[in-house]
């Protein structure tokens, strides 16, 4: 029932003031403002309506929602909707109850939704975030902003998060994931090989690389085995609003705060503590600023930009948690995702290892300098997003009228386009189950059939910072170890991004 809250609440808002992000784009709010693209109002012949629209036939008033919960519900959002592709084509509406939204999977509708999505993109998110936000009264970051606020924030983050990210944090993200090897080194060591947990391992090395570049200083999301890590408690929090925020995707959220039923208590305490632990690192680490530049050092950091912005500190914190959030969840598991596909297909992790010899001299560990020549990495990487996107749908509501092929598509309607769908295209993708990062050879894939962090006005600035953490992550442990899947076929459910159905066990042999 949150699912269809959310879409009813986000189609509304379009024409009042909404925040945004579906179940599948809850992942990024690293989100760019760019420059708005003007939109071309073309002319149609023989345009049909939005009724015309193919569309399964439902029951009255309640539609298509009883087949929904049938097969599996928001968690297999993503399969449901492929279904429907492959019944209906590349645009079809689902009404779920009483809820109408458009879905499409068509490159050309993609992008032309983009291309009308105006100064202020409007996107969705889920109806817990939002009646937390209410009923806590607190305004959130940059996932929750709308309009020029939004947009504002944007540009006076863009310098810190766009331009040069290998200079300006490559070499910290590296000393980070050097920390994380030497620990994996330990625990394999004592563990026959096995990396217990890989989830809550990424999770610290995620948040603990994102935080570093933010505060502009180390914040102990990493530490050796067997030594107590003060900020666990932080990361099990995360977590776990992750984890209520999925069982909650399935119910009212409004209903579940109002008759305080156990898994909205669960969820608002664990946000509670999260942006409570969030403001204390924020004040903390603004004290020890205020302290170095009295004594003239010079401190860097995206925390440091925001107070030469003159940024409140309430407003800070919003931003500051929210990144963290993001980066928490989204990155460490795309690299999850990115590990077990090179578990699964040993002559990929050869491919990349042979790369890294090419530039990597004898006895060194690979570093930030050396990521950008080995173009395997990427590739494999993007195919990892192809077939396991983070972001299953990227959602817009426009604010004019579009027509896509031949029907016109009113404005404040929710779009929902099918990343999973899109990448599992027999027509764009030869052979799309198989996993074969060569075909992002250039001029032999599709050029949009990959979009894992976006497009458009609302694209992931994070998408530089993810990618350098994840090609320094992966290229340092294949260099160092042979992978190995123990769980051989792990499906997709969406946990507000797409997740593991069960948890990925990987056996690390060490390479002499």
């Amino acid at each position: 029932m949150q699912f269809l809250r959310v879409v009813r609440h986000s189609a509304l808002a379009v024409r009042k003031r909404s925040s945004a992000a579906a179940t599948a784009t809850v992942g990024c709010p690293f989100h760019r403002a760019e420059p708005e693209r003007p939109t071309v109002n073309t002319v149609y012949r023989n345009v049909l309506p939005y009724s015309a629209i193919p569309s399964s036939k439902g029951l009255p008033i309640v539609g298509t929602l009883p087949e929904f919960f049938m097969r599996g519900g928001a968690r297999k959002l993503h399969e449901y909707f492929h279904m429907r592709h492959q019944q209906l084509g590349p645009i079809f509406r689902e009404k779920i109850g009483n809820l109408d939204v458009v879905v499409i999977s068509d490159e050309d509708h993609i992008n032309r939704v983009y291309s009308a999505e105006g100064r202020h993109p409007k996107h969705m998110v889920p109806e817990a975030w939002v009646k937390y936000n209410e009923k806590r009264g607190i305004e959130r970051g940059l996932f929750f902003m709308d309009g020029e606020n939004w947009r504002s924030k944007r540009m006076m983050l863009n310098p810190a998060l766009i331009p040069k990210i290998n200079q300006q944090y490559g070499n910290i993200f590296s000393q980070v994931t050097d920390d994380v090897i030497n620990r994996w080194d330990t625990i394999v060591r004592n563990g026959n090989g096995e990396l217990p947990n890989l989830e809550n391992e990424l999770y610290n090395w995620s948040v603990e690389t994102v935080g570093t570049a933010v505060m502009g200083r180390r914040m102990g999301f990493v530490s050796p085995p067997g030594t107590e890590n003060k900020m666990q408690e932080f990361v099990q929090q995360v977590q776990q609003i992750f984890k209520e925020s999925a069982k909650l995707a399935v119910m009212s959220a409004d209903a579940a705060c109002k008759f305080r039923l156990p898994v909205w208590k669960r969820f608002e305490k664990a946000a509670d503590v999260a942006l409570e632990m969030a403001r204390s690192f924020v004040e903390e680490r603004i004290a020890e600023i205020k302290k170095l530049e009295a004594s003239g050092e010079k401190v860097e950091g995206i925390l440091k930009r925001m107070i030469d912005n003159q940024l409140p500190t309430n407003e800070i914190v919003n931003i500051v948690a929210d990144l963290i959030l993001a980066a928490a969840d989204t990155t460490s598991h795309a690299t999850q995702w990115a590990l077990y596909s090179l578990a699964k297909h040993p002559e990929c992790q050869e491919r990349i290892l042979e790369e890294i010899n090419k530039v990597v001299p004898k006895g060194e560990m690979v570093n930030n300098s050396h990521v950008q020549q080995i173009p395997y990495l990427a590739k494999t990487i993007k195919e990892t997003l192809r077939m396991y996107p983070i972001a299953s749908f990227l959602t817009r509501a426009l604010p004019v009228n579009i027509v896509l092929g031949k029907y016109e598509i009113p404005a404040g309607k929710m779009f929902f386009m099918s990343q999973y769908t899109v990448g599992r295209d027999p027509r764009r993708f030869k052979d799309p189950e198989q996993f074969n990062p060569d075909r992002w050879q250039l001029n032999t894939a599709s050029k949009n059939g990959c979009m894992p962090f976006g497009h458009g006005a609302r694209g992931c600035i994070g998408k530089i910072v993810a990618e350098l953490k994840m090609q320094l992550l992966l290229a340092k442990t294949v260099q160092q170890y042979h992978l190995e899947a123990k769980n051989k076929d792990v499906g997709i459910t969406l946990r507000m991004i797409t997740t593991p159905t069960e948890p990925i066990q990987l056996h690390l042999s060490k390479r002499t």
